[in-house]
């Protein structure tokens, strides 16, 4: 997709990689199109705990909420874009209510990127505005979705690209005109899906791309929010700046390491000087700060190695060959060795036991 960069405005967002959560109305929106499609209710129930049973949530973890959205495509074909067509105002708290208050669709697509942490840690947002195209991409977190050409983050990606689409009549009255929405996935097989989605975006659609977007003209953006309301939104994006912050401070050294180590791992360059550099820091302050927080770097290394090895494993697609690269192993002795290590069996032994 070619790219303005010589006049475009980058806008980004950083998720909250490891043990994310998601709010609980927007899992309620998973939960209510589930059921729609023949789900129960007792399935659902036990992706929960007893304590999110008894108790009212506010949140669930993003494992809890990747099951059940796995439980949705293993169903039906087209299950990303019914949770995404489904999605209202409520379904976002705090932000809902930030984007009724906003003053133009560019306001809106920049307080997504800015609060989407607020609803859930399933993925980062990013904007570029061009003079003639604009661009909103959405990538899935890569220690929940580690192959971004996976069906289940297809499906999420959909989730939100038909989330965005749904949602903007609320807020301008009219359907946003879209250029055409790419995919990292590849297209899918079922030619009824592919009308599905082509009828709904009426745009041009791309597939094995090397990101997620969705393409409108810049001059789209300009659009009116219809009730706009500038002391609402000043209250309003105060309220959520506080929560942001909450949120902010609570990701210490050890949620930023695990946030890059998924990359640095695939691209074999996670040697403490280098994750440091990714950082902005020194090797020697990095230390200091695992230090200070309990935590060796080695420990962490391996929990993350470990983490995205049992996802690849019960993905079922990768040779051990290449988990062991994708994981930092040159040698997949060495690989079998440490997840021995780790699981207390091989890691075929791991992937039988997973029915895989």
């Amino acid at each position: 997709m070619a790219c303005e960069t010589m006049t475009a405005s980058c806008y980004s967002t950083t998720a909250m990689p490891y043990h994310g959560e998601v709010a609980s109305p927007y899992w309620q929106t998973l939960v209510r199109v589930a059921e729609q499609n023949g789900i129960n209710r007792e399935l659902i129930d036990q992706l929960l705990s007893a304590d999110q049973a008894t108790d009212e949530l506010r949140s669930i973890a993003v494992n809890q909420y990747l099951a059940l959205m796995r439980y949705g495509t293993e169903r039906c074909p087209d299950f990303g874009l019914r949770v995404g067509q489904s999605v209202t105002p409520g379904s976002y708290p705090v932000l809902g209510m930030t984007l009724l208050s906003c003053s133009s669709l560019r306001q809106v697509l920049e307080q997504i990127v800015r609060y989407e942490s607020l609803n859930h840690d399933l993925g980062v947002s990013n904007l570029i505005f061009g003079n003639t195209e604009s661009h909103y991409r959405w990538t899935p977190n890569p220690l929940y979705i580690p192959d971004q050409k996976d069906l289940l983050g297809f499906h999420l990606v959909m989730s939100v690209f038909a989330g965005i689409k749904t949602f903007a009549p609320w807020l301008i009255n009219r359907i946003i005109p879209v250029e055409r929405v790419c995919f990292m996935a590849p297209a899918p097989k079922n030619i009824a899906s592919y009308k599905e989605y082509k009828d709904f975006f009426n745009a041009e659609l791309q597939f094995n791309q090397p990101e997620n977007s969705i393409t409108v003209k810049s001059e789209v953006l300009a659009w009116p929010v219809l009730n706009g309301d500038s002391a609402s939104f000043d209250a309003l994006t105060s309220h959520a700046e506080s929560l942001l912050l909450t949120r902010d401070n609570q990701q210490d050294i050890i949620w930023q390491l695990k946030s890059i180590l998924p990359g640095a791992l695939r691209g074999q360059v996670f040697r403490i000087d280098e994750v440091a550099s990714q950082l902005n820091m020194s090797a020697r302050t990095l230390q200091r700060k695992l230090k200070e927080s309990g935590q060796g770097y080695q420990v962490l290394l391996d929990e993350v190695r470990k983490h995205l090895s049992e996802l690849y494993l019960e993905e079922g697609k990768l040779s051990m060959n290449e988990i062991a690269f994708l994981v930092g192993y040159q040698e997949q002795s060495s690989f079998n060795h440490a997840f021995k290590g780790w699981n207390g069996v091989s890691p075929t032994t791991y992937k039988s036991a997973k029915g895989v």
